[in-house]
């Protein structure tokens, strides 16, 4: 089956309850059906437009339907709630020339600081992969946004470690010495917290000659192994200037400073 707009590809991925989006321009093929029975229960759709909406406001709504669709998220909480910002805030989106360019890119940034809002932990380097866009790109537009739309929900790097050290290295032990790593630079050291959390990882396992590299790390956090080695220098000589200085070929957990 093929868009009767554009002959793109349409799609109806899990989640969905039967609506059938058009994957190139983002047309409702095929609508839900809906009782009309409990019709005063249903939620306001924010992602539907009529004709009062303006063209500028459709075409973010036409991205976002893609995009979503593209992500494979259900319509509720995320996409509804990404429209209605879209709708609430469409006054200072709208504004910025740099968004209206590419807004694509705009809108997977959203999406990114919705899921965040709802715990959802979605890598935004897997976001874009998969969307095929400029991380580097949608990280700017997302820190942006954050301030236009007001969300504030940040993960800090020992919720990251939790998360994908858990899975990658079961021993608790090296998850409680990266832990107290991290406490312990929490307040000296800013960037990325996934990174951040990857690096006192693997720290950690090479003070206790646990043979997991850099690039096996960076995979489980969804970064480079490159920036893992690079957080970790960034650690290292963090540590070391209060005084601690970690050897690699000790196998015991470091004992630590209290943290400053």
């Amino acid at each position: 089956m093929q868009c009767p707009e554009c002959q793109g590809p349409l799609i109806s991925p899990s989640g969905q309850q039967g609506e059938t989006v058009c994957q190139k321009c983002g047309l409702v093929v095929q609508r839900i059906r809906t009782s009309q029975t409990f019709a005063q229960w249903a939620p306001e759709w924010f992602s539907n437009w009529d004709q009062d909406d303006s063209d500028t406001l459709r075409e973010w709504l036409t991205t976002l339907r893609t995009i979503s669709c593209q992500l494979n998220l259900p319509n509720f909480p995320y996409r509804e709630e990404a429209a209605r910002i879209i709708r609430t805030k469409s006054s200072q989106l709208f504004r910025s020339q740099r968004f209206g360019k590419n807004k694509r890119e705009a809108v997977a940034a959203l999406m990114h600081l919705i899921l965040k809002e709802y715990n959802e932990m979605r890598p935004l380097k897997e976001i874009c992969e998969t969307l095929n866009l400029d991380h580097h790109l949608v990280y700017k537009y997302a820190w942006t946004m954050r301030t236009i739309i007001n969300l504030n929900n940040n993960f800090t790097p020992r919720d990251y470690l939790k998360k994908y050290g858990a899975k990658l290295i079961p021993d608790p032990t090296h998850l409680q010495a990266a832990e107290q790593i991290l406490t312990s630079i929490q307040k000296k050291i800013s960037g990325n917290p996934a990174s951040i959390a990857a690096g006192a990882l693997y720290l950690v396992c090479r003070n206790n000659g646990t043979k997991i590299g850099k690039d096996e790390i960076g995979r489980a956090f969804h970064i480079s192994g490159r920036t893992v080695y690079s957080s970790q220098r960034r650690i290292c000589r963090l540590i070391e200037s209060k005084g601690f200085k970690p050897t690699p070929d000790t196998k015991e957990t470091p004992q630590m400073h209290p943290p400053f």
